[in-house]
């Protein structure tokens, strides 16, 4: 019997043998290889790798680093290094991967820091399953699109009355150093806490401690985010990536028929980096040193934010990159050319900053010109004229400072236009829910409401009657938080309330005691 078992089985291997001889054609396989020449400041120089694409991944030596081709020329291939530029010697061999930057993308971003290789740096495991897409691909087609109809909220009642933003827009964040642009942009991602939308943040240049005391933030106050972290100190190819991987992680809860929100800070530095780049790559500079398609750099990003037709899900990217300026100059390279690209710019002003006002929004310099199509009813009924009337009043208060004397008309605008100042004020890191919005607008709407609270107490007052609101006519806030509906009926009555509140705060005189004469 044993025999008879081997005998069937070497009649399988056999067969297995013909087969395999029969089937069997002979050739060469061929891999594209080259070397390296040179290497400096992470710019690889390639020879021997003639037929590689632009934007195609190379690996160096024992898969000790990775590059990506950036330049083609008659006699070399130049490379960027994305990581292990310090293992990078001339004369190792490099092969061609046939294949572009790709991402993980998915759920188990969410709460995450990833680089943008999709690289996580957080030291916590991995948790679920991601899928991969292609880290640049083209923006969706006309078609594909439709109008912006649905509102991002931010929770600065300055942004949502006088500046709205819809979902798919591309609202653009301008000022100088240290007015508070960061600070816009982290209140707009914590207000979406339990609104459907899907914050990415990326971080392009700034300091590790900066970006980790935000990523703290977000853990306290926003739930589904992910920080995509590019730090100053990073090879300038890896900032200069750094941008399209938030854009292809958002896309992908876009493309699912989701909200996502992606804050660039900033693309000033990102410009910068890709400057930087293009010098190391011998390309010829242009105005203020930058390569000549610096334009085309954030076109092809931006272009990416859209609100999707219900045929493709209905899903939208917000984008809201931030850019730095120089004294305020609005007329700088790179601020004109966002400037031309996004849908709008909230301007903010550094001595409006320097004054206390937060958010320093430049009233006469800013504009958004889609959100108003999306801006809630509420919001849109009371806010009314409000960005001109508030541009007009800082236009009124500054010459008043002349000491000239004023008209009794005049002082009332500046007694008024002090006070909705008050109200557009916002504290950090904690944004207003509609109702608080609706119930600071109803205030300013009603001058002689506003002018009867004594001036430095509105804010003051204003919560308090939006506790009062919430603890006596729930129905009424419910409504305004559910629907951004104020019907005449809801607004006489919260007039009437905050008229009563009004009365049981003002002190009551009391008469002064009588003293006989002597």
């Amino acid at each position: 019997m044993p025999e008879e078992d081997l005998r069937q089985a070497m009649a399988r291997v056999r067969a297995v043998l013909s087969d395999a001889t029969r089937s069997f054609e002979p050739g060469v396989r061929t891999r594209r290889e080259g070397r390296v020449v040179g290497s400096s400041d992470g710019v690889l120089r390639i020879a021997g790798l003639m037929d590689a694409g632009v934007e195609e991944l190379v690996e160096i030596g024992d898969r000790r680093a990775t590059g990506l081709v950036m330049s083609i020329d008659p006699e070399e291939v130049r490379a960027v290094a994305l990581h292990g530029a310090e293992h990078v010697n001339a004369g190792d061999v490099v092969s061609a991967t046939h294949e572009r930057v790709r991402l993980p993308v998915g759920d188990a971003l969410l709460g995450r820091v990833v680089d943008p290789l999709g690289r996580f740096l957080d030291g916590q495991p991995s948790r679920g399953s991601l899928s991969w897409m292609p880290l640049e691909r083209a923006a969706p087609g006309i078609a594909e699109r439709a109008a912006v109809h649905r509102p991002l909220l931010t929770g600065l009642l300055a942004v949502d009355a006088m500046l709205p933003i819809g979902c798919g827009q591309r609202e653009l964040i301008l000022g100088d150093d240290r007015t508070g642009k960061t600070s816009l942009a982290l209140d707009a991602v914590i207000r979406q806490r339990n609104a459907g939308v899907v914050s990415v943040y990326v971080a392009v240049g700034r300091r590790r401690s900066e970006v980790w005391q935000i990523v703290e933030d977000l853990r306290r106050y926003a739930d589904r985010w992910v920080v995509v972290m590019a730090a100053e100190d990073q090879s300038p190819g890896i900032r200069y990536l750094a941008p399209y991987a938030g854009t292809t992680i958002a896309e992908h809860f876009m493309r699912r028929g989701e909200h996502a929100l992606v804050v660039y800070d900033d693309l000033s530095s990102h410009a910068v980096a890709w400057r930087e780049l293009s010098l190391l790559l011998r390309r010829p500079p242009g105005r203020e040193a930058y390569p000549g398609d610096v334009f085309y750099l954030h076109s092809r990003l931006l272009e990416r934010a859209a609100q999707l037709s219900p045929e493709q899900g209905g899903g939208s990217l917000t984008a809201i990159p931030i850019a730095t300026l120089e004294a305020g100059r609005l007329t700088g390279y790179v601020a004109t050319n966002l400037i031309s690209i996004t849908d709008g710019q909230i301007v903010l002003s550094q001595q409006l900053f320097s004054a206390g006002q937060k958010p320093a929004i430049d009233a006469g310099l800013s504009v958004s010109r889609v959100g108003a199509k999306a801006q809630p009813q509420a919001l849109r009924d009371l806010a009314g004229r409000l960005r001109l009337d508030y541009a007009s009043f800082l236009e009124l208060e500054t010459f008043a400072r002349l000491g000239t004397r004023l008209e009794e008309a005049t002082r009332q605008r500046l007694e008024i236009g002090r006070r909705i100042r008050e109200l557009l004020r916002g504290a950090r890191l904690q944004p207003l829910s509609l109702f608080d919005e609706v119930i600071r607008l109803l205030i300013g709407a009603e001058r002689d409401l506003l002018l009867a609270i004594p001036g430095g107490t509105v804010t003051g007052f204003a919560e308090e009657l939006a506790t009062l609101c919430r603890a006596e006519r729930p129905t009424i806030a419910s409504r305004i938080e559910r629907d951004a509906v104020l019907s005449g009926d809801d607004r006489e009555t919260i007039v009437a309330q905050a008229w009563g509140l009004l009365d049981r705060r003002q002190p009551v005189p009391t008469e002064a005691p009588h003293v006989e004469p002597p």
